[in-house]
């Protein structure tokens, strides 16, 4: 961790795990080696992704971007507590932390006075800031002069990046720190206490673009924990990994993105990000896999298509061709840059077998990649390159199940061997989820894989959360889904806030699990997009929400509702589903059509309601047990009378928590 005091860094011991210091130095070292890694990428890749990822033919650089980062602004929050303390000081609380600094507006000009204001996100006490939090938990200590007669002053902390890859603070911006709570000492003992005000910086932010209410109320505090986390960590104008790490990576950018985009209608810094990225890559092989899904997300939110135009050919070279087999599975590898990751840190792996430079995890985000290519260049007017992507798509998948799947088990196994082609023999939780997410299983298989990765429950990172989520959502296991976004044990959100005590989101579940995690990174708040995406079911279609698919699945909840950011203006949904009737009331912007999915299998058994009035529905299809209707303009209930078929996973609670011999 480190620690802020003044202008000098120290080093704070972690706790440790109850794992033993084996592992927590294990976890350093491997941090370490990571960060040299990243040097060396940047060293060898200067500005262009071509050297490190393998520019086909025809390939070029990235176009200049418009800008380095996002608009940032400064706003005013007040304390929701204060507390005199002993010596003549304070101490005050604003209930959430930021990025940001401490404005002191006296009501009378002050003496002269050296001020020490100590900012933290961790208490030591009740009215006590902790200045030695562990792990990678924020503290400064900022001294401050307070001039003769002067009515107001600044604690503005301090910080110097440790790397050179690392983003700086914006020309002309005061310097930020995250925190929570503040003490001040050295007030003149007979002058009245200061007004205290904390400066947050971040992207521009509509409170009121988004808002999520539902039947359970801890569903409810996870979405809030996880709204605020995006908001709080825009503070750079880019997607970077929290306090800890001042930079973009590709994976966690492409999450805080869509995050981003299920909570503001704001784009500039998700794409800006991925340009970004686009010049500086990290070295893990799938995150440089992300970067084709952030360039369609940014298209098909935004509807702006302009950066697909000059970025498609550094885009494309994020598919890494050259390492492709001819039988269309990827050849990743262990050593060098790229390397491949599959989960992070390497304890949420769920003992994936890594002795394979074919592996399922990498072989899959190459088919996803292909997938989103082929749309990037049907949107740029490269019908032939998308065709052949798309074929491409088709023959991982083919390959994937041929060669990778064990019928016997009904799962897939972690990779194969490269020169015999003998697969391994472990199945782990990350080399199903993501076929399973990215569409990859054969529908006669999907029951099976989706058995086995709701029995795994939550084995893996929060990183890797984006993906079981999105695996158990679109497999109707939105039940099991819903358990593990209100899960209360130290691997889910709310353990983040009611036990550990932070307001945004961890790096890791738990200090256990990472111990030199930070207690802002937003990759941590999956349910921000999960929740609109997924349970809600709102996803654009068309670029610029043109068309959008309306698909809820809201578990055994009784009742949900939303509001989700667009650019054409909000859409609201709420939607009930109990004692056998199903409704849903949707209002849309002008000029948005919605394909909405009705949970019944006869059409005859729907009905639809605007102002009053009964209105025709126009079916468009039925797929997978649902009728797919038409929905445009304002506000409009569609109804109907069904019947909820329980869930549950067919494997035991014990098996789901066993991490061997799967």
């Amino acid at each position: 961790m480190t620690l802020f005091r003044a202008t000098t860094w120290h080093r704070a011991s972690s706790p440790r795990p109850a794992h033993g210091t084996l592992r927590v130095a294990g976890c350093l070292l491997v941090e370490l080696l990571v960060v040299i890694a990243t040097i060396v990428t940047l060293a060898t890749t200067g500005l262009s992704l071509a050297a490190g990822a393998s520019e086909p033919k025809g390939g070029s650089p990235p176009a200049a971007r418009v800008a380095t980062h996002a608009e940032l602004v400064t706003t005013t929050d007040d304390p929701v507590r204060s507390v005199p303390c002993e010596d003549g000081g304070l101490f005050v609380d604003f209930g959430q932390a930021t990025f940001g600094w401490l404005r002191l507006e006296f009501p009378e000009p002050q003496p002269a006075a050296e001020l020490s204001v100590h900012l933290g996100e961790k208490l030591a006490g009740p009215t006590t800031v902790d200045v030695s939090p562990g792990a990678s938990i924020a503290y400064q200590l900022v001294k401050v002069a307070v001039k003769p007669e002067a009515k107001t002053a600044e604690a503005v902390p301090s910080w110097a990046p440790k790397y050179p890859h690392w983003v700086p603070n914006p020309a002309g911006e005061k310097e930020v720190i995250p925190f929570r709570y503040a003490e001040i000492h050295g007030l003149p003992a007979t002058a009245p206490l200061p007004k205290v005000v904390r400066m947050s910086r971040h992207v521009p932010f509509e409170e009121t673009a988004s808002s999520f209410d539902c039947s359970d109320q801890s569903l409810v505090e996870v979405w809030n924990l996880c709204k605020h986390s995006i908001k709080a960590t825009s503070f750079l104008g880019l997607y970077v990994d929290g306090n800890r790490e001042r930079v973009p990576y590709e994976a966690d950018a492409y999450i805080n993105q869509l995050c981003h985009y299920g909570v503001d209608a704001h784009y500039d810094t998700g794409r800006l990000t991925y340009e970004h990225l686009l010049e500086y890559p990290t070295w893990p092989t799938e995150w440089r896999q992300h970067l084709p899904l952030m360039a369609l997300a940014d298209w098909l939110y935004s509807g702006d298509g302009a950066a697909l135009h000059r970025n498609y050919d550094a885009i494309r070279a994020c598919l890494m061709l050259d390492r492709r087999r001819p039988d269309g599975l990827f050849l990743g590898q262990a050593k060098g840059v790229p390397r491949d990751i599959v989960d992070w840190p390497v304890g949420e792996r769920d003992g994936y077998d890594m002795a394979h430079d074919v592996k399922t995890v990498t072989t899959a985000f190459h088919a996803r990649s292909l997938e989103a290519m082929a749309a990037i260049a049907r949107a740029t007017g490269r019908e032939a390159e998308a065709a052949e992507f798309e074929s491409m798509r088709k023959v991982t998948a083919r390959t994937m199940h041929d060669k990778l799947f064990d019928e016997r088990r009904g799962r897939y196994v972690d990779g194969l061997d490269p020169t015999s082609d003998q697969p391994s023999t472990h199945a782990s939780l990350h080399a199903n989820m993501l076929p399973l997410a990215f569409g990859l299983v054969p529908k006669v298989d999907v029951s099976r894989v989706a058995d086995f990765v709701a029995g795994r429950g939550m084995a893996c990172s929060v990183y890797g959360s984006q993906y079981l989520l999105d695996a158990l959502f679109d497999s109707e296991r939105d039940r099991e889904a819903l358990s593990l976004l209100t899960a209360t044990g130290d691997r889910g959100w709310l353990h983040m806030t009611r036990n550990v005590g932070s307001t945004i989101t961890l790096e890791a579940w738990d200090v256990a699990y990472k111990p030199n995690l930070d207690w802002n990174h937003a990759w941590g708040a999956v349910p921000a997009n999960v929740i609109p995406r997924k349970l809600m079911g709102i996803e654009p279609l068309e670029p610029g929400f043109g068309r959008v698919r309306v698909r809820p699945r809201i578990g055994n909840l009784e009742w949900a509702t939303i509001r989700h950011p667009s650019p054409q203006g909000p859409i609201d949904l709420s939607v009930k589903a109990a004692h056998g009737n199903w409704e849903a009331s949707l209002d849309l912007p002008d000029g948005v059509v919605a394909e909405v999915h009705v949970p019944v299998k006869d059409a005859d058994h729907l009905r639809f309601l605007r102002g009053g009035t009964v209105e025709d529905l126009r079916l468009l299809r039925k797929e997978a047990g649902c009728c797919v209707v038409e929905i445009r303009g304002v506000k409009g209930t569609v109804s109907a009378k069904y019947e909820r078929v329980a869930r549950s996973s067919r494997i035991s609670a014990k098996e789901s928590l066993t991490r061997s011999g799967h």
